[in-house]
């Protein structure tokens, strides 16, 4: 679990609530005052299979702060390669 996140970085965001968890994977955009604003760009689906949102969803960018949820670097390859993927043909930084 991080305890900071930095600009440009992938992370791996873990919400729990009484029902169950939630995996989504985005990029930070930028931080200020322990805000991060982080893009969204896929979810992991029961299967625990990573699928990539289009770019029409609501809420794409979200603002979280550490408390919110718990973040990790996103380790696989696999996840981080769709993810770059969807970054080149999605999002000009």
């Amino acid at each position: 679990m991080l305890n900071k996140l930095a600009k440009n970085q992938y992370v791996k965001i873990v919400k729990s609530d009484n029902i169950g968890k939630e995996v989504e994977y985005g990029v930070v955009l930028n931080e200020a005052n322990q805000k991060y604003d982080i893009m969204s760009i896929g979810f992991e689906n029961r299967n625990g299979a990573f699928l990539e949102y289009p770019t029409n969803v609501e809420n794409l960018v979200q603002t979280y702060t550490i408390k919110d949820a718990m973040f990790d670097e996103v380790k696989e390859n696999e996840v981080r390669r769709k993810m770059n993927i969807w970054l080149e043909k999605n999002y000009k930084m």
